[in-house]
């Protein structure tokens, strides 16, 4: 096989290694379920549900689709318990998350495109706000597809909702996490049932979410000869608090003639709170405007989102897919900043923004699929739409004794009008070789309006061809070989193109500037080449090597400068960047290397990412912020059929990134580990037991000024291991 190179099958020592590692990690976990399940052989006759880390239909959809992706099962999605997705999704090959980003290929802010049922997420939506229980399963593009927006430079996470739908369903679930800053409770319940040709589920979550945080920000100053001539630290301490109610109904009515019509939406409403302080040692130098402060804020976000899609069939080779879909999102919040100066007590600054924002989008789409024959299909869609953005932002800064200072009343709305067309084919030509076809024109109409500010008007248009073969290898039926080629884009986002300033509450500095949106920022179009080879080695198992490039035209970087005595920084089309990476997954039963082997499933992935702008001098010149390596290994033992033990060790390296001519920054190493044991009793019973970041490593970042000198802006961020426990009953 052209994979045995990958595992040594004449060394069993280093399998019982692997065992060893989850044994002593799980030592704790052992001892309890030894206690709890003294009668093991008679609980083995018991017919009770396995544990299936990966579903044989989302593995069958990876093998057998023309288009490269893979299928993450809702199993998968909470083997730890997680109550965020983000965490969920970070074991998944060539994934890094960076605070709640979700990334592919290392690169976020734009560059990762994240749906939800098809549909891109507005912009002010954090993804990590969607409870894993409201989600039937997760696909991961490498490559675009003609149906999919092109705005997918990295590549597409579309999240697909719950919609199986079993008769009579119902399912309790209670969670409880403890962490650094206390308790958070969770508690969902999902109900599915059918009746005649109409079908229904409702999944609901009922979440509070306690967290905190204790950076210590160390800035310095050096001059032209290396001589330290400032240094100061801020210790801060923050509390944040999240009440969060989600609710995912879903309808589904088969019609007479063959119809179908379905109804789904999620409905999601959510209170935040944040409280901080921080304090400033300065030992070196002039001390920062105000070395004592204190923030604080509370907002609240409604979110509701509604599809209606329908199906109907003109003859057996013929059919129309259509769907109408909305989505309203609203965020409140009101904020405090509290400045004091020394020695004084009295508080001489005091800043209040009340600010809203809300988006809103209605599209239509439409695909005729037309079945030319066994062999060939082909298909013309549809999608367009229009979003709208508003936002108002009402700064007041006060002095002490209540004297108001300033007044700064920003207001702009801005309408997105997108349309977009394309054609794809899919053709086997042979039972060895699948082709996909695809092309896709996509365009923007963007204008801004706003109290403060000029108008903004700009509009563009990209054409996305794409291309996808499948070529299944002469003479066996487990090796295949992918390639894709296809012209993807970035749009700008609204937030960047808006003139507007963003200001720093203390220390403004060329590593802690002021943001202004740029009007005339152009989209990034990006031309990209994507080869895999995948080995299968059973149903459930799999060996891939996957390598990609691609070209970044208009790519942008932020440039920094100084406008009425502060620093700003603002995004600006910069020249051109080259991408490129290769990554390495597999998942396999310990079993397929040494037989005699304990029940172990290992998932092990791996990813090299590269990257080049050219427009900024080297050395590592790379794109702000990219992951450079980002790794996986799991093992699963199922101990019996009642009680699996499993493990997770991720990693995510960073590095130096010289981000424009004057300005570098830095990020640490980031290995977290993760541990669950699951149990599982008669009538749906079952109690998993989670540690997460049981290697607790505090995270480092900085950002670097060398002009005439050099200033350093470093936080160290400490992180805590927290507990989590789900008890789960099927009623």
């Amino acid at each position: 096989m052209p994979t045995k190179f990958c595992f040594n099958k004449s060394a069993p020592a280093a399998g019982v290694g692997l065992i060893r590692v989850v044994s002593c990690a799980l030592g704790i976990s052992s001892a309890v379920s030894s206690n709890v399940l003294a009668q093991d052989g008679a609980d083995d006759k018991q017919k009770i549900q396995n544990v299936e880390i990966t579903a044989p239909d989302t593995q069958s959809q990876r093998r057998q689709d023309s288009a490269s992706k893979i299928v993450i099962a809702r199993s998968e999605l909470l083997q730890f318990g997680e109550q965020g997705l983000a965490e969920a999704l970070k074991r998944q090959p060539g994934i890094s998350v960076v605070g709640t980003e979700i990334r592919m290929r290392g690169l976020g802010s734009g560059y990762t495109q994240i749906m939800i049922n098809g549909e891109p997420v507005p912009p002010g939506f954090s993804i990590d706000s969607l409870s894993p229980e409201l989600i039937e399963r997760v696909e991961i593009f490498r490559s675009t597809t003609a149906e999919f927006s092109a705005q997918a430079i990295a590549g597409s996470i579309n999240i697909i909702l719950r919609k199986n739908v079993e008769r009579n369903t119902t399912q309790l679930k209670f969670s409880v996490q403890h962490g650094e800053a206390g308790l958070s409770p969770a508690l969902s319940l999902e109900l599915a049932d059918q009746n005649g040709k109409l079908s229904w589920s409702l999944n609901t979550a009922l979440t509070q979410n306690r967290s905190g945080s204790q950076p210590v920000t160390t800035e310095t100053a050096r001059d032209t000869q290396d001589t330290l001539t400032g240094l100061r630290r801020f210790h801060e301490d923050i509390r944040f608090q999240t009440d969060k109610f989600s609710m995912a109904p879903r309808l589904s009515w088969k019609l007479d003639n063959g119809d179908q019509l379905v109804w789904q939406n999620l409905l999601e409403y959510s209170q935040n709170s944040m409280r901080g302080n921080n304090h400033e040692q300065t030992e070196l130098g002039q001390a920062s405007d105000y070395p004592d402060n204190d923030y604080r804020s509370d907002a609240n976000t409604r979110h509701l989102r509604s599809d209606l899609s329908w199906s109907h069939r003109f003859s057996p080779e013929i059919k129309l897919d259509s769907k109408v879909s909305g989505f309203y999102l609203r965020r409140d919040s009101d904020y405090f900043f509290d400045g004091y100066f020394r020695p004084a007590a009295t508080s001489p600054f005091v800043r209040n923004v009340v600010s809203y924002a809300v988006d809103q989008n209605l599209s239509a789409s439409g695909k005729l699929l037309m079945k030319l024959n066994d062999q060939h299909s082909f298909a013309l869609g549809w999608d367009g739409g229009l979003v709208r953005r508003s936002e108002q932002r009402l700064q007041l800064d006060h002095a002490a004794g209540s004297t108001e200072l300033s007044r700064l009343n920003e207001e702009y709305h801005a309408d997105v009008r997108r349309l977009a067309v394309y054609a794809q084919d899919e053709w086997e030509i042979s039972p060895a070789l699948q082709a996909y076809l695809g092309l896709r024109w996509e365009g923007l109409n963007t204008a801004i309006r706003g109290l403060t500010m000029l108008p903004v008007d700009t509009r563009s248009s990209v054409f996305s061809p794409v291309t996808q073969w499948l070529w299944k290898l002469p003479g066996s039926d487990k090796d295949q070989l992918r390639l894709a080629v296809s012209r993807t884009y970035k749009a700008p986002l609204t937030r960047n193109l808006v003139p507007r300033r963003y200001t720093v509450n203390n220390a403004n500095s060329p590593t802690n500037a002021d943001f202004q949106g740029n009007p005339h920022l152009l989209p990034e179009l990006a031309w990209g080449i994507d080869l895999a080879y995948e080995h299968y080695l059973s149903k459930d198992s799999v060996v891939s090597l996957s390598t990609y490039w691609k070209r970044v035209d208009n790519i942008t970087t932020f440039q920094l400068f100084r406008q009425g005595g502060e620093w700003v920084s603002w995004p600006d089309n910069q020249g051109r960047a080259l991408i490129a990476g290769v990554e390495m997954d597999a998942r396999f039963p310990l079993k397929w290397w040494w037989p005699q082997a304990p029940a172990v499933d290992i998932r092990f992935n791996l990813a090299r990412n590269w990257s080049r702008v050219d427009s900024v001098p080297g050395p590592d010149n790379r794109l702000v912020a990219q992951v450079p390596v980002t790794g996986n290994l799991s093992l699963d033992y199922q101990r019996n059929a009642n009680h699996t033990l499993g493990m997770n060790l991720n990693l995510q390296t960073g590095g130096y990134v010289r981000t424009a001519i004057w300005l570098n920054s830095y990020s640490s190493v980031n290995r977290s580990l993760d541990i669950y044991s699951l149990w599982k009793w008669e009538q749906g019973l079952q109690l998993r037991l989670s540690l997460l970041n049981v290697l607790h490593q505090p995270l480092v970042t900085a950002e670097g000024y060398t002009y005439q000198g050099n200033m350093l802006r470093s936080i160290e961020t400490p992180r805590s291991t927290a507990i989590r426990l789900v008890l789960e009953k099927r009623l």
